[in-house]
């Protein structure tokens, strides 16, 4: 949980006296990492009063804590200068009705559970992830690994799917940290929980047959495989990776097999896996004709809009590298028919601004660098470094970013795109200023509001499509899973820059 400043904590302005009450605004919808930053606690100098807004869901919540003994005069001010500040901000054809009544908090921790219970996860749940997360505290502290196969023995019934999520998210925060140590006693603890669990033997045995599969992917490996699948997750993910098997001559191999078998037991065992491998298959090919129609109905909507940025904009979270390859094939099928060339410019455009909002959604870094790839050099390259060295205070540590990016590229053998960015970061130390350490000491970090991404340009409009889009594919099924179905992922943290 953050530190939240408030007047009573605040050092005073002159004359001692209290600071002046500033009310911020975190939204969500301008800066969607707000929100796991938020959840996570890693906004540092967090203010109350502060609105937190999601448009997406129609949420406007204040969290005004008792301690400020603010009078309800002064409290209804500050409240409408944050729904005016975010008002301003939205489109005109955006529900605001919402924002007239935004509900109010007096702890913070009441109003992390109000976001949560928005996206589905009770206080029970919480409960549940408090108590695995002790769990593997525990574990963690422990010196010996029989200390620890016998913990996990005792609580094997706590071991899930969750567990082994919070395991991963902790391996890859350990090691993007470069605290190695730590990242190698947690992937003891998984090993020993894949080896002493009941789920944990289960993934194991179900990694051991998709492994099988990729390994040799023949009809006859997915039959034997479906075969001696432990439980009907694994079969369904065993279908999924070898969709493509499933053809006549696979059902062919199973009706022989069947026949072949003696008993009525065997017999009647390999039925029911043929009834449940065309179950799974239909359902595969049902969920990629909606997967098709959902996408192609979004393309539709953005087309049709008198603002088709905004409106992709409300569908951010359905806009990921699926929805380009629908646009693509839309893209394609346009060229390869010969039709006009409004409805090929008005897929060009939606692809767009999809590339627009998936950039948008990268780290600012990645964000910069690519502006910077784009744009012409010297110029326009040059406007974007003033750009961030005025709004953003980006320093030259930026110049050390480029400098690896250029050594990657330079060993996949893409020299040219190596040497531009070398170019760029010789052109960025005489534009970014130096690094000073004692600023950053005595400066907070960059409030969420106050990030801004690197420039994109903003996408042409074009003509909406007469015609028809393409809402069938002969194309594979939704990307399978290599690794066992897990449960819904809990809200993880990402930290909110601060000054470079």
């Amino acid at each position: 949980m953050p530190q939240l400043i408030t007047p009573n904590n605040m050092r005073g302005g002159g004359m001692g006296g209290p600071a002046p009450v500033r009310a911020q605004v975190l939204d969500v919808g301008k800066q969607p990492e707000v929100k796991s930053a938020l959840l996570s606690g890693r906004i540092q100098g967090l203010t109350a009063p502060f609105m937190y807004h999601d448009p997406s869901k129609e949420i406007a919540y204040v969290l005004m804590p008792m301690e400020m003994n603010l009078r309800d005069t002064d409290q209804q001010r500050l409240i409408g200068q944050m729904t005016q500040s975010i008002m301003r901000g939205l489109p005109d054809n955006t529900p605001k009705a919402y924002l007239l009544q935004p509900k109010m908090f007096f702890t913070f921790q009441s109003l992390v559970e109000a976001i949560l219970e928005k996206d589905g996860i009770s206080k029970e749940m919480l409960e549940e992830q408090r108590i695995k997360s002790e769990l593997l505290r525990d574990w963690m502290r422990m010196t010996d690994e029989k200390s620890i196969r016998d913990s996990v023995k005792k609580n094997a019934d706590k071991v899930d799917a969750a567990v082994f999520e919070l395991l991963s998210m902790n391996i890859e925060a350990a090691m993007q940290r470069g605290i190695e140590q730590a990242a190698q006693q947690l992937t003891v603890i998984e090993k020993i929980l894949l080896e002493e669990s009941p789920y944990g033997k289960k993934m194991l045995t179900r990694a051991s047959a998709i492994e099988t599969l990729q390994k040799s992917p023949t009809r006859e490996t997915l039959l034997d495989q479906l075969i001696t699948a432990p439980d009907s997750e694994t079969r369904e993910v065993l279908v999924q990776v070898g969709y493509q098997l499933l053809d006549y001559q696979f059902f062919q191999l199973l009706s022989t097999k069947i026949d072949a078998t003696p008993d009525q037991a065997g017999k009647n065992a390999l039925i029911a896996v043929r009834k449940e491998v065309q179950e799974i298959r239909v359902k595969l090919e049902n969920a990629q004709k909606d997967f098709m129609r959902s996408k192609a109905d979004l393309i539709n909507k953005i087309l049709s809009s008198q603002d088709p940025l905004a409106t992709a904009r409300e569908h951010e979270k359905e806009i990921d590298e699926d929805f380009l390859a629908v646009v693509e094939a839309n893209m394609q099928s346009a060229q390869q028919q010969g039709q006009r060339k409004e409805m090929l410019q008005a897929f060009e455009m939606v692809y767009r601004i999809a590339m627009q909002i998936m950039t948008e959604r990268q780290p600012v870094e990645v964000q910069i660098m690519n502006a910077l790839m784009q744009a012409q050099f010297p110029d326009e390259t040059q406007q974007i470094l003033e750009q961030i060295r005025d709004e953003m205070g980006i320093d030259d540590r930026f110049c050390a970013v480029m400098g690896k990016m250029a050594e990657q590229l330079a060993g996949q053998d893409r020299t040219e795109a190596s040497a531009r960015i070398t170019q760029v970061m010789i052109q960025a130390r005489s534009i970014l200023p130096k690094y000073d350490p004692a600023q950053e000491s005595a400066s907070p970090q960059l409030a969420p509001e106050s990030r801004r991404n690197a420039p994109t340009p903003p996408p042409a409009p074009a003509p909406a499509p007469s015609g028809g889009l393409i809402t069938s594919s002969k194309a594979e099924p939704p990307k399978p899973q290599k690794t066992p179905p897990q449960e819904p992922k809990k809200p993880s943290g990402l930290a909110v820059a601060g000054k470079w």
